[in-house]
């Protein structure tokens, strides 16, 4: 009888991990062939005037999204495994929406304009694109929708539709709707859209990789509503200015 449990409980182990490890396999083989059919390929040109080939590559089992040209990448961390949307902007930039983790009740989406330029991705925006949330009585929503005007790095233009609100039944004096258009210029030395330049003065970022440093300067600054950003060293940065920001991804 011993000897019987036993047995039963082996294969009973067996066709368990068995049916574990083949799950897995599905799932992997799932997730590479949805990262096949999402990938996207764009040919654009350059701001320096060259031809360039640029992919976007969502990584579902990793949950990264990469962004890829000849001789450089961009890997976004925060990809939430739904198919980002990408378009042509013009010639020279896309736009790629993509989703992130929200918490309960909350949509969270961001927007990154890339372009080329000197064999290099350059993030000539970055920014949150759509946020909405539900909680009790109250209701939140917050989005832009982009295009770009211009022809050339010297005329390059990114004209912003801010929409955002709050309506609440409970404190109805915090309801508000606003409604703007903005337009950003191009700095073509920066590669980046703005809406001004503005001096940072003992002022803390901290890097996705945790690493925090202060920084003094004149930075571009884009101005989105309630929203704010700050590109530094590279990087967009976003958060409390009287305390310490934080790299957006």
């Amino acid at each position: 009888m011993n000897k019987l449990i036993v047995a039963f409980f082996t294969a009973l182990f067996f066709t368990l991990t068995y049916n574990h490890v083949f799950a897995q396999d599905v799932l992997k083989d799932g997730e590479m062939k949805a990262t096949k059919r999402d990938t996207k390929n764009y040919n654009l040109v350059s701001i320096d005037g060259k031809h360039q080939k640029v992919t976007i590559i969502p990584g579902y089992k990793k949950h990264e999204l990469k962004v890829t040209c000849l001789k450089d990448n961009i890997t976004i961390p925060d990809f939430w495994g739904v198919p980002p949307e990408t378009r042509l902007l013009n010639k020279s930039f896309i736009e790629i929406k993509y989703a992130v983790r929200g918490g309960s009740n909350v949509g969270l989406c961001n927007t990154l304009i890339v372009c080329v330029n000197d064999n290099n991705l350059c993030p000539a925006m970055y920014a949150l694109r759509y946020a909405n949330g539900e909680t009790g009585d109250q209701k939140e929503e917050y989005r832009i929708k982009l295009n770009i005007s211009g022809n050339n790095a010297n005329n390059y233009k990114l004209n912003v539709h801010i929409h955002d609100y709050v309506n609440s039944k409970r404190d109805p004096e915090t309801n508000y709707v606003y409604d703007n258009n903005t337009v950003l210029a191009f700095d073509k030395k920066l590669n980046v859209f703005y809406s001004v330049k503005d001096g940072l003065y003992d002022h803390f970022i901290t890097t996705k990789s945790k690493t925090k440093q202060k920084v003094t300067g004149i930075f571009p600054m884009i101005i989105l509503g309630k929203e704010t950003y700050y590109f530094i060293n590279g990087r967009w940065y976003t958060g409390d200015l009287d305390k310490e920001m934080f790299e957006f991804q």
